[in-house]
């Protein structure tokens, strides 16, 4: 898959994506999964946080963030 590809698809199947190959240990890292598939980690982490979508280290997944829900 290349960046325009990821790009395309909807949020959700992007986060799917994403947390699949971290989950699998296809990659190590999410560093790893972007240098794969060639954009820049912290622009899709930034794209995705516009969304409600953030990376937690210590999980090594996204997860949402809903604003006035999170306690």
């Amino acid at each position: 898959m290349y960046g325009y590809q990821f790009y395309q698809f909807l949020t959700s199947k992007r986060i799917k994506y994403l947390n699949d190959q971290l989950l699998l240990g296809r990659f190590e890292s999410l560093v790893d999964i972007a240098a794969d598939i060639f954009i820049l980690n912290e622009d899709m982490k930034e794209e995705l946080r516009s969304e409600g979508y953030f990376f937690v280290p210590e999980l090594n997944q996204f997860v949402k963030v809903e604003i006035g829900k999170a306690s």
